[in-house]
C-alpha cells in the first residue's frame, strides 16, 4: 500500500473480504433481523432522518503524477442494530423503493458540499464521482437540479461525475442515452463502470455516449504475471482513448499492479493498494499533506486519531 506523506487516515471497510466488528458484509442471515422483523426501508427512511447514513471516500491518481486527482464517493449505514453496513446491505432496496430519490438527492448535496469546501481552500481540480442506478440517472428532473446546484455554489460542472453502476438491459439503451445526453449537456461528466466485465461492453461503448471509462478491477487480477491480460488491459486503454474516453483502472491492489499501471499514459489509478476508503478526516489530512502527494512506499496506513469509526 501507498505511504501517504501524512499518513492519511485508513477506513478500511469497504473490501469483500474486510470485516471488523463494526463493519460487515452483508449477508442472507441479516435478512430476518433487519428486513422481516424491523422492516428495512422503514429502518433506512428513520435513518435518514435520524443522520445514520455517512460517506467516506476512495481516491483516485493520475498515472505518473503523485498527487490525488479525485475521490469516488460512497455511502454507509450507521445501523443502531446490526452495526456499520457496506452499501450491499441496502442499496438494492434503495434502487426499488420510494426513498430513491431522497437518497440520490442526499447524495448529490453532499458531492455538491465536498466540491465546494475543496474549491474554498484551493483543491479546485479535484474531482468527485458519484454512484447512480440506471432509474436515477434517467430522472426527468436530474439535470436542472444538477444545473441548480452547480450555479449556486458557482462550481465548474466537469469537477463532478456520475458513474453509470447498474446492467443495462439493451432494450433500454435509446432511452438511457438521452438520459445521459441531458446530464452531460449540464457540463457533468458520465461514467460507465465495471467496463470489460461481461459481454456487453463494448455494445453500451458503441451506443451511450459516455466521458469516463472505469476498467473493471476483475481484468487485473493476472497482471502483470500474464502477458495475454496485459494484452487485453492495453487494448481497451487505447480503445478507449482513441475515442476521446477518460480511462480509471479500477482494482490495483498489488505494488506490481500499481508500478505496471504507472506504465499506462493518460489513465487514473483506484485500488486497495492506493487507498481504501477513508473518513472526511483521512480526506482533509490527505489534502492538507503537500496537496494530497504521496511516497511510493510499503507499508500498511495506520488509523488516525481523528477518524470518526
Amino acid at each position: 500500500m501507498i505511504d501517504w506523506k501524512l499518513r492519511s487516515s485508513g477506513m478500511g471497510f469497504m473490501g469483500r473480504e474486510f470485516e471488523t466488528a463494526n463493519s460487515r458484509q452483508f449477508n442472507m442471515d441479516m435478512i430476518p433481523k433487519t428486513a422481516n422483523s424491523y422492516g428495512i426501508v422503514g429502518d433506512m427512511e428513520r435513518g435518514l432522518t435520524r443522520g445514520e447514513f455517512l460517506f467516506v471516500y476512495q481516491p483516485r491518481l493520475r498515472s505518473g503524477e503523485t498527487k490525488i486527482s479525485g475521490f469516488d464517493v460512497l455511502m454507509r449505514w450507521r445501523h443502531p442494530v446490526d452495526g456499520l453496513l457496506e452499501p450491499s446491505a441496502f442499496i438494492s432496496v434503495v434502487d426499488n423503493s420510494r426513498l430513491a430519490g431522497n437518497f440520490t438527492d442526499l447524495l448529490l448535496a453532499h458531492a455538491i458540499d465536498m466540491l465546494s469546501a475543496w474549491k474554498a481552500k484551493g483543491h479546485d481540480r479535484l474531482t468527485l464521482a458519484v454512484h447512480l442506478s440506471v432509474p436515477e440517472l434517467s430522472r426527468l428532473d436530474l439535470p436542472a437540479k444538477l444545473r441548480a446546484l452547480l450555479i449556486e455554489r458557482q462550481l465548474p460542472a466537469d469537477r463532478l461525475q456520475i458513474e453509470l453502476t447498474d446492467v443495462v438491459e439493451p432494450a433500454k439503451l435509446d432511452f438511457l442515452e438521452d438520459a445521459i445526453n441531458a446530464v452531460r449537456a449540464t457540463g457533468v461528466k458520465v461514467a460507465l463502470d465495471n467496463f470489460g466485465a461481461g459481454f456487453t461492453s463494448l455494445t453500451l461503448l458503441h451506443q451511450l455516449s459516455v466521458d469516463i471509462l472505469k476498467i473493471d478491477g476483475s481484468l487485473l487480477r493476472n497482471v502483470p504475471q500474464h502477458a495475454e491480460s496485459r494484452c487485453i488491459l492495453e487494448t481497451l486503454v487505447r480503445l478507449g482513448q482513441r475515442m476521446g474516453k477518460q480511462l480509471v483502472l479500477q482494482g490495483i491492489e498489488t505494488e506490481y499492479q500499481y508500478r505496471w499501471a504507472r506504465t499506462l499514459p493518460g489513465i487514473e489509478c483506484q485500488g486497495y493498494y492506493i487507498s481504501k476508503p477513508i473518513s472526511l478526516a483521512g480526506v482533509d489530512e490527505l489534502l492538507a499533506s503537500s496537496a494530497g502527494e504521496f511516497l511510493d512506499a510499503g507499508g500498511s496506513v495506520p488509523p488516525s486519531s481523528t477518524d470518526p469509526l
